[in-house]
C-alpha cells in the first residue's frame, strides 16, 4: 500500500482529452532502460543462472532469483517461475515442482490475478499440507491469506494467519512468526484497528534483532511508522521509517525501499521540509525504475508532479506530468485521469489558462471513454443478473403463495416483538444518554482545567524564562571585569532548566492520554539532553512493550518526573559508570526499573525518608496509584522499581 499520496492531490470537478503521444521509439527506449536496472545481488544471481554447470545448479539459482520478489519486476518473476517449473518437471521432482508452483502463484498475485493464484494454491493444497513440505506449507498459506485480503475476506485471512502463528511459535520458527504477526497487523490495519495493528507490527519487529531476518522484515518498520503517524506519534514514526530505509538499503530490498521513501516524503511534507521531500520522491522513482514496474513508476511520477504543484514549481510539475502521461498511454489507461489531473493543476498554477482549459477537455473526454467501456461491461453483467433475479422471483412468489395463510399471524407476532424491543431499546438509550451527559460534563470540566493550567504555565513561566534568557544575552555583552562569569553561567543554566521543565510539563498536560511508549520516547530526549555532561557514564533505555498501556496526563507527567529524578540521583550521587532504564508492558501489568552499578544504597535508608527528591518520588507514586521501591543490586548498585498497585 502507498500511503503517501494522501497529502498531495487536491479535488478537481472538471476533466479533459488526450495529449498527443510522443514517438513510440522514445517510449520503448525509456521502458527498456527501466527494466535494465538491477541490484548487485540480482545481477550476481542471473550470472549464476547463465553459468550453471547442470540443470540442478541452474534450478537452484532460479529459485534464489525468485526469492528476490521485493526487487524483481513482476513479469520477470513470472518468466523465471515458468522456467523453474520447466526445469523441475524435467527432473520429475515433486518437491521442486511444488516450489516452482508457489513462485508462479505469487507472480499471478503480484499481477492482481487473484483467481489464477488461488487456482494454483487449490491444485497444490493436498501436497503442501503434508509434513514433508513444512516450508511450502507456510508459504502457500501466507499467499492464500494475501489473496483473501485482496478480496476483503478479512475474517478468513485472520483465521489462516492465527493458525500459522500458533504453528510457527510451537516450531520456534522466528522468521515466519514475525511474518505472521506482520500479516495479522496488515489485516487489522485494513479493518481500521490502527492501535492493534501497531502492536502486531511491534511484536514482529522484535525478531528483527537477528540480522539474517532484516531483509524479509524491513517493511514492518515502514508499517509501524505509518501506524505511529496515524496515531499522531510523529517522533516514533520518524524513528521507525529511518530504520526501515536503513535496512532496505543495506539488504537491497527495492520494493520496501521505494515504499519507505514514498511515506518518508509525505512525512517530510507534513513537516514542511520540502527539499528533503523532493529528494525522497525522486529517489523513490529511481528505485521503481530499477524494479521496472511501470504502473508504480507512473504513479510515483504523478505524485511528484503534485508535489511540485504544492510547492509552487509548476514548470517542473508540467514536465514530469507529460513524461508520465506519454509512458502511460500505451497500456495504462486507468492511470491517465490521475496524471492529467496533476498536469491540469500545474498549468493552473503556472497561469497557462489556455493549456489548462485544453487539459480539462482531455480529462472530460477520457472519463467519457472510460465510462463507455465500463458501461458495456456493466450492461452485460446487469442483464445476466436480471435473468437470474427473474427466476429467483418466480420461485419466491410460488413459496409465498404456500405460506400466505399464515402470514398475518406471523406478522402480528413479529410486530408485537418489534414494538416491545423498540420500547426497551428507547428506554435503554435514554438511560445511556443520561449517563453519557454526566460523564461528558465531568470530562469537559477536567479538560478545561487541564488546558487552563497548560496555558498559565506557558504564559507565566514561559515569559519569565524568556526574560531571563534575554537579560543574560545583554549581560554577556558587558565587560568581563564587571561581572561574575561563574554566576552568569549558573544563571544561564538555571534559565535553560526552567525552559526544559516547562516544555516537559506542557508536553504532558496537552495530551488527552499518554501511552507508555510516549513516556519512554520523552525520557530518551531527556537522556540525550544531559548525556554530554556525563561522558564517563553509559545511559541506556531498554523497551519490552507487548501492550502499550495508556496513562492519564497526570500519571504520565508523574512517571516522567520520577524517571528523571531517579536518573539524576544515580548520575550525581552513586558514582556509577552505567545507568539502565528498563520499560516493560505486559497485557495486565507494566513496570519501570532504573538500575545503576554505583556504590549503592540500602532499602532501609531509601524507605526511611531520604532527601526531598526521594520524598517527592514517593508522593508522586502514591498520587498516581503506584508502588515504588529501592532495592540493592548484586554485586553493587541500586534499582528503583515502579509499577501499578495490584
Amino acid at each position: 500500500m502507498i500511503y503517501y499520496q494522501r497529502f498531495i492531490m487536491p479535488t478537481m470537478t472538471i476533466r479533459t482529452s488526450f495529449h498527443k503521444p510522443l514517438f513510440l521509439l522514445i517510449y520503448l527506449f525509456t521502458f527498456c532502460c527501466f527494466c535494465l536496472g538491477q541490484t548487485a545481488r540480482i545481477t550476481s544471481i542471473k550470472k549464476a543462472i547463465a553459468n550453471a554447470k547442470d540443470a540442478n545448479e541452474k534450478l537452484s539459482a532460479v529459485f534464489s532469483l525468485c526469492e528476490e520478489t521485493e526487487s524483481l519486476n513482476v513479469d520477470t518473476l513470472q518468466q523465471y517461475a515458468l522456467l523453474a517449473k520447466q526445469l523441475a518437471a524435467a527432473q520429475k521432482n515433486s518437491s521442486n515442482i511444488l516450489v516452482a508452483d508457489y513462485y508462479l502463484a505469487n507472480s499471478f498475485y503480484q499481477k492482481a490475478l487473484v483467481d489464477s493464484a488461488e487456482k494454483i494454491i487449490a491444485d497444490n493444497e493436498t501436497v503442501f499440507t503434508k509434513t514433508p513440505h513444512p516450508s511450502a506449507y507456510i508459504k502457500f498459506n501466507l499467499l492464500k491469506g494475501r489473496c483473501l485480503m485482496r478480496k476483503k475476506d478479512y475474517k478468513q485471512a485472520l483465521s489462516i494467519y492465527y493458525g500459522l502463528l500458533s504453528e510457527t511459535e510451537q516450531a520456534k520458527d522466528s522468521l515466519n512468526e514475525a511474518i505472521c504477526l506482520g500479516a495479522i497487523g496488515s489485516v487489522k490495519d485494513r479493518m481500521g484497528d490502527k492501535r492493534d495493528a501497531l502492536n502486531q507490527f511491534l511484536q514482529a519487529i522484535k525478531f528483527s534483532v537477528n540480522p539474517q531476518y532484516r531483509k524479509k522484515t524491513a517493511y514492518l518498520f515502514t508499517n509501524a511508522a505509518v501506524m505511529y503517524n496515524m496515531l499522531d506519534r510523529t517522533d516514533s514514526s520518524e524513528s521507525y521509517i529511518r530504520t526501515s530505509l536503513q535496512y532496505a538499503r543495506t539488504n537491497e530490498n527495492l520494493t520496501d525501499l521505494a515504499n519507505g521513501l514514498g511515506f518518508y516524503a509525505g512525512y517530510l511534507m507534513d513537516n514542511k521540509k520540502y527539499p528533503e521531500a523532493e529528494a525522497s520522491l525522486k529517489e523513490a522513482i529511481e528505485v521503481r525504475k530499477k524494479i521496472g514496474n511501470l504502473p508504480d513508476i507512473v504513479t510515483d511520477m504523478g505524485v511528484l508532479a503534485m508535489y511540485y504543484y504544492n510547492v509552487n514549481q509548476p514548470k517542473k510539475g508540467i514536465d514530469v506530468s507529460l513524461k508520465a502521461i506519454d509512458m502511460a498511454k500505451e497500456h495504462l489507461a486507468a492511470k491517465l485521469p490521475f496524471l492529467y489531473d496533476a498536469l491540469a493543476w500545474n498549468y493552473s498554477k503556472a497561469k497557462d489558462y489556455k493549456r489548462y482549459s485544453e487539459t480539462l477537455e482531455k480529462i472530460v473526454a477520457l472519463k467519457d471513454s472510460l465510462y463507455q467501456n465500463n458501461s458495456a461491461e456493466a450492461m452485460a453483467d446487469l442483464q445476466t443478473k436480471y435473468e437470474v433475479q427473474k427466476k429467483e422471483n418466480t420461485i419466491i412468489h410460488q413459496q409465498f403463495d404456500l405460506v400466505k395463510k399464515d402470514y398475518f399471524i406471523y406478522s402480528s407476532i413479529l410486530l408485537f416483538l418489534l414494538a416491545s424491543l423498540s420500547a426497551w431499546l428507547v428506554f435503554k438509550a435514554y438511560k445511556k444518554r443520561q449517563k453519557q451527559k454526566a460523564t461528558k460534563a465531568v470530562a469537559e470540566a477536567e479538560e478545561t482545567e487541564r488546558k487552563r493550567i497548560a496555558a498559565d504555565l506557558h504564559d507565566n513561566l514561559g515569559a519569565y524564562a524568556a526574560s531571563i534568557a534575554s537579560n543574560l544575552n545583554r549581560i554577556s555583552s558587558m565587560e568581563k571585569d564587571t561581572i561574575d562569569i561563574s554566576a552568569l553561567q549558573e544563571l544561564h543554566n538555571n534559565s535553560n532548566a526552567i525552559v526544559a521543565e516547562l516544555s516537559d510539563t506542557i508536553w504532558a498536560l496537552k495530551k488527552e492520554a499518554l501511552p507508555l511508549t510516549a513516556v519512554s520516547d520523552r525520557i530518551k530526549v531527556f537522556i540525550h539532553r544531559i548525556e554530554s555532561s556525563y561522558p564517563s557514564v553509559s545511559i541506556d533505555v531498554q523497551e519490552n512493550v507487548e501492550t502499550d498501556h495508556l496513562l492519564t496526563p497526570s500519571q504520565g507527567f508523574h512517571l516522567f518526573q520520577t524517571l528523571q529524578e531517579s536518573i539524576n540521583n544515580a548520575l550525581k550521587h552513586s558514582g556509577c559508570s552505567r545507568v539502565t532504564v528498563s520499560i516493560k508492558g505486559h497485557p495486565n501489568q507494566w513496570e519501570v526499573k532504573i538500575s545503576d552499578n554505583g556504590r549503592g544504597m540500602t532499602a532501609a535508608s531509601a524507605n526511611s525518608g531520604g532527601g526531598n527528591g526521594l520524598f517527592n518520588m514517593k508522593n508522586r507514586a502514591k498520587e498516581a496509584g503506584w508502588e515504588i521501591e529501592w532495592l540493592p543490586n548484586e554485586p553493587h548498585g541500586t534499582s528503583v522499581i515502579i509499577h501499578p498497585t495490584v
